[in-house]
Parts: C-alpha cells; structure tokens; sequence
C-alpha cells in the first residue's frame, strides 16, 4: 500500500517535472498581451498547459509500459514517426534549444547594456551545451545537486513575485482592442509549454516510481496517480495564473516587451536588480538540469532505433541544439507554432482514446479519429504558412467549436465513428 506522503511526495515529483523554467516565460506574456480579458485567457492556458499534460501521464500508463504503446494501435509504423516527431519535438528542434535561449535572455542578456550582445550569447551558448554534452554523456551527480538547490530558491522568488504581483500589483489589466479571442489566445498559447508532448514520453518514469517497492493493483496505481496529479494541479495553477495575471497589470506599463524581456522587466521592477540576477541563476540552473534530461532522452531513444551509439546521438543534438538557441526565444517559439498546431490535436485524441481502450475492439477507430484530427490540424498549420482559397476558410470556420481552438474534435469523432464500420485486418 501508500501513505499519504508518498502522494504528496509523488505530487511535487509531478510538478517539478512539468514546471519548466522555460515555461515562466509563456504565462506574463499571455497576460500582457490580452491585458483586461486575462481570465478567459487563463482558462485556455491552463487546459492545455496544465490539464491536457496531467490526462497525457494517466493516458500513457493505461496505455502500456512503452512508449511505442502509445500510438500502435493506429498503425506500428505510425506509432515510430508519432514517437520520432515528439522526441524530436521535445529535444534538439524546440524545447531543447529554448532552454539555452531562456537561460541566456533571463541571465545574461539583461547585464550585456546591448554592446558585443552576439559574443555574449555565443560564448554563454557554447560553455552552457558543453556542460550539456559532459554530464549527458558522463552521468553526474552534481548538476542534480545543483538544480535541487536553485530549484527550490526559484521556487521562493516566484512566490514573492507573485504574491507581490497580485496583492500589490503594478498597474491594472487595459483593454486590448486587437485581442478578438483571449480564450483561443490563450489554449494556443499553452501548446507552447510542449508539458503534453513531454508528459507522453515521462509518464513511464511516474508509473515505475509509484510502483517501487509497492504491490499495487491496476486500480490502486491509477488512484495514486490521480492524487498526486491534484497537488501538481494546484501548484502550477498558482503559478501559471499568478504570473498571467501580473502579465495583465503590466500591460500599460511596459510597451513591445518581447517574451523573456517583460518577465526581466516585471521582476526588475519588483524585486530590482539584484532580483533579477538572483532569478537569471536560478533559471539556467533549472534549464540546465531540464537540458541535461532531454539531452539524455534524446540519445537514449534514437541510439535503440538507429543502432547508432548514444555519444554519437547526444552529440548530434547538442550541436543542432546550439545552432536553434542562437535563433533566440521569439524564433524558436514562432518556429514552434505549427509544428505544435500540428501534433497537439493528434496527441490530444490519442490521450482520450487510450483512456477507453478497453472499450473500444476495432482498431481502425483509432486510425479515423486521429485522420479527422491531422486533416483540420494540418490545415490550421497550412493556414498560419500561406494563404489558402476563402472556399476552404469559410469550410474550416463552420465547423462547429473553431472560435475555442477546438475545431478539430467532431471531425475526429465522426470519422473515427466511421472507421469503426470498417473490418479490422
């Protein structure tokens, strides 16, 4: 059995794996831009940046041990390039490269007075994916030691911040005309955490530690998970909400701020420049050890599927890493946009799929559902790329739940449906 520790134990293990240092950046921004219709924003952001995440960790479990598990029942051949694009996703393409990005703009960036700016980054770049590549491929004890200690003094700070921030705000939330959808707004916005995509390839690591040492049913282990995954739940929610509604009360105090700039300027405001300092440390600490684990993911994976040797592997992708940082944060996040568009529907299907996949017998179900999903996804990314006919536009917006970002779940179900009439293999 389990104690109650154990789950709330389990519970901050959960939360330091989703809360990212890198995601800081996302919610004040998110508040900024929206300014007086922050709540509905909120509402979005916390579906997908938080909720989705949580069911994507219970989904994976049911779905078995392996993360080829996950997606097979679409297609064995699917399930590899499903698995190969989110590794890719969460690894030297995007989440991996935002790390070094972030801890460059938080921590040195700030101090440079925007003279040898280039230098600077490329030099902090160079040493940070260095240290990357030595403890990736040299397990070490001592970046873990490390980010145990800043990852709770970050802790700390946010939360100065934040109380500061909302019982002594610094301006209040202004209307932003321009901002038509807050609640779209903010649910595409939660994508960019990538915690789904991430949550996906980690549930098993959650599982095998709720396991240890405990004999447990299929039913116990799912209540277990359940639990701690509320606790988890309420730290990010203070978090994440906190920092977007400080976002919104800085709207008409800050003009043009870009995404890492306004956080450096809310907490240079708040706590001065020492703050600041103080938090660049600790958010290079806490991506680096965020860096170090995805770097190691990353080898792990494609050194068993390419037959090719994990040092050769991580050090492939510390250097496409490297080379994407040096793009900056706003690069990487507009890079992101439609491969995240993309995936997410997809991903998002699957996670409720495996919840019934006991219930569900023909395959071919799974298939139609993620083909309804990938068509409209695949046009929302078209659409962000180029221009495309009004006809297909005008198609796209009568489809029922597009104003909320959710346009793809009917055609998902119904082709879905449809498929099920069709004979398993």
């Amino acid at each position: 059995m389990y104690r109650k520790k154990d789950i709330i134990l389990t519970g901050f293990a959960l939360f330091a794996m989703l809360f990212g240092a890198g995601n800081l950046i996302f919610p004040p921004k998110v508040g900024f831009d929206v300014g007086e219709m922050w709540e509905a924003a909120t509402l979005g952001f916390f579906i997908t940046g938080i909720g989705i995440p949580l069911l994507a960790i219970i989904s994976a479990a049911y779905a078995g041990k392996d993360l080829d598990d996950f997606a097979n029942r679409v297609s064995p051949k699917f399930s590899k390039v499903f698995n190969v694009v989110l590794i890719l996703a969460i690894g030297p393409f995007l989440a991996l490269p935002r790390t070094g990005a972030t801890a460059y703009e938080m921590a040195i960036l700030p101090h440079t007075n925007g003279t040898d700016v280039d230098m600077y980054k490329y030099i902090f770049l160079f040493i940070y994916f260095a240290v990357v590549l030595m403890f990736s491929i040299r397990a070490n004890a001592v970046i873990e030691r490390v980010g145990k200690v800043l990852t709770p003094i970050l802790i700390i700070i946010l939360a100065i911040i934040i109380v500061k921030g909302v019982f002594f705000p610094l301006g209040e939330p202004v209307v932003v005309e321009t901002m038509t959808n807050p609640f779209k707004y903010g649910f595409y916005n939660g994508y960019q955490t990538m915690d789904t995509l991430g949550a996906i390839v980690f549930s098993s690591i959650i599982i095998k530690a709720i396991r240890n040492g405990r004999n447990l049913t299929v039913k116990q282990e799912m209540k277990f998970l359940s639990s701690s995954s509320i606790i988890a739940v309420c730290g990010l929610a203070v978090v994440y909400g906190g920092l977007l509604y400080i976002g919104a009360t800085s709207n008409g105090i800050f003009q043009g701020a870009k995404t890492t700039q306004l956080l450096n300027e809310i907490v240079d405001r708040m706590l001065g420049k020492s703050g600041n300092l103080i938090l660049g440390i600790c958010v290079t600490g806490a991506c680096l050890t965020t860096a170090i684990g995805l770097t190691a993911t990353v080898g792990d994976y494609f050194s068993n599927l390419l037959k090719i040797s994990y040092e050769k592997i991580v050090l492939f992708t510390v250097v496409i890493s490297f080379i994407f940082a040096s793009f900056g944060v706003d690069m990487i996040v507009k890079l992101a946009v439609p491969v995240l568009v993309f995936i997410y529907p997809i991903s998002i299907v699957l996670i409720a799929l495996n919840f019934f996949k006991d219930f569900i017998k023909n395959d071919n179900t799974f298939t139609g559902a993620v083909i309804g999903a990938g068509i409209v996804s695949g046009y929302e990314t078209l659409a962000g790329l180029i221009s495309l006919p009004e006809s297909i536009k005008v198609l796209y917006n009568s489809l029922p739940l597009s104003s909320i970002g959710f346009a793809w779940l009917i055609p998902s179900i119904v082709v879905g449906v449809l498929f099920s009439f069709i004979k398993k293999k």
